[in-house]
């Protein structure tokens, strides 16, 4: 794993939330998730309703960037790629677990259960506190 990649993993593994950003009608559209898996390519799981504007968002262009921050340690990520949406049950057992029933009413069965799989194309790292204003780079 490279040292981009590894500083990325690392940082998603103490900072599950993060602001993921789509764009419709030429306008960016940006919110807070949680993930729910992250693989060692940077792959990224999270769940949403298919009701959801962002998986309107995705169908048309899945083009999608995510950006983490972590105030206290003065360091931050971003990640850009391409996301997909599964509604599968194959998918959906592959990330489920119980922290999610309170959000779908049907839990793993629920018809309003999505899942995106975000795969990354480029990731940056920074961290100001090396001196440094520019994040480090690695296309993916």
């Amino acid at each position: 794993m490279s040292n981009v990649k590894a500083k990325v993993k690392e940082f998603l593994a103490s900072a599950n939330k993060v602001a993921v950003a789509t764009c419709i009608n030429n306008a960016p559209s940006c919110r807070i998730m949680e993930v729910q898996k992250v693989e060692d390519d940077l792959t990224l799981w999270f769940v949403t309703h298919k009701s959801s504007p962002k998986v309107d968002h995705i169908q048309r262009g899945s083009e999608v960037c995510i950006v983490g921050h972590k105030e206290h340690t003065h360091m931050d990520i971003r990640l850009t790629g391409k996301c997909e949406v599964f509604t599968d049950m194959e998918t959906k057992k592959f990330i489920w677990n119980e922290k999610m029933a309170p959000f779908f009413k049907e839990g793993i069965n629920d018809p309003d259960l999505a899942v995106l799989k975000f795969l990354p194309k480029k990731a940056e790292y920074r961290d100001i506190t090396t001196g440094s204003l520019y994040p480090e780079m690695e296309m993916l």
